[in-house]
């Protein structure tokens, strides 16, 4: 084995994030409870061997699921076989089914609802710790920031006020890196959205970007200019890591999605930054080591 020189060692000692990230994407849900440990384990130490180094859960709390006892053990339990497999562990908090809607309210009451995610985040966090006993290596914030709701300079304020006090109010109940996702339509400028980001990464977040590969309201030229932009190679680029997704849309007006081809799946889990940013999947479910164990609906 090369041993490490002093000087590389200082190097990661002063920035540990020049080592990129290859994280996949657990959106937990109810009946991922069913799976039996000795599954669960399996499929943990199948993404080590396939080169994952953590474990993102999107969330902690869905609504109300995972707030009895019963389901947020079960929950820890899942958590605590992924750190025994040599994974790290971004902690999800809270998740509200109808933000996407609630986000479009006026100024007075999206204030209002914005500082009620932030006291569900932050009481999340202090009961993951106080239950599990496992300190994450980093918090996730499962609201997503997108290209159309943050436009006007009232609510783009709000809303950056809201991940700033989040920020804060986390780092007091354990100071670890924080995440969130953020996704483009067309609605801004590749540049405009660049600088959306940015602002978000100013209040120490840092951003994953989602390629909208699997969603598909863009060409892959579309999509490349928005990514360039935001988590190119290019200098100052202020998004921390790309988000590629592992499914395809099914056409209807129900939403439903099925994995993308193994080969497309394989070739984009061969993807590498050039620039140290991370690769994330979304997400665990469609990876064909899941198949069989994870209900893919």
């Amino acid at each position: 084995m090369k041993l490490l020189t002093p000087v590389f060692l200082a190097f990661l000692l002063i920035c540990p994030q020049a080592i990129a990230m290859k994280g996949i994407f657990w959106q937990p849900q109810l009946r991922d409870n069913q799976v039996s440990e000795a599954k669960w384990q399996s499929l943990m130490h199948s993404l080590r061997r396939e080169g994952f180094d953590t474990l993102i859960l999107q969330w902690t709390r869905y609504g109300d699921a995972f707030t009895h006892e019963s389901e947020s053990l079960a929950l820890q339990q899942k958590a605590a076989a992924a750190r025994s497999a040599g994974l790290r562990l971004i902690v999800g908090l809270y998740s509200d089914p109808d933000f996407f809607t609630r986000q479009k309210q006026p100024a007075a009451a999206q204030a209002n609802y914005l500082n009620y995610l932030r006291t569900q985040d932050i009481s999340q966090a202090r009961s993951w710790l106080q239950k599990s006993g496992i300190e994450p290596d980093g918090w996730y914030i499962s609201a997503e920031i997108d290209d159309l709701n943050w436009r006007e300079d009232t609510s783009r304020q709000q809303m950056l006020k809201w991940l700033g006090d989040t920020r804060f109010g986390l780092a007091a109940v354990s100071d670890k890196p924080l995440y969130i996702s953020s996704f483009f339509a067309g609605n801004m400028t590749p540049e405009s959205f660049a600088g959306l980001n940015r602002q978000v990464k100013e209040r120490g977040i840092n951003v994953w970007v989602q390629d909208g590969s699997g969603v598909g309201k863009m060409n892959s030229a579309q999509r490349a200019l928005y990514l360039d932009a935001a988590a190119g190679c290019q200098t100052a680029t202020p998004a921390s890591g790309i988000v590629y997704e592992l499914f395809s849309i099914n056409p209807g007006k129900t939403f439903s999605a099925s994995p993308k081809t193994e080969s497309v799946i394989t070739a984009l889990l061969a993807k590498k930054s050039s620039c140290h940013k991370d690769s994330l999947y979304f997400s665990l479910r469609y990876l064909p080591q899941a198949l069989g164990t994870l209900d893919r609906r």
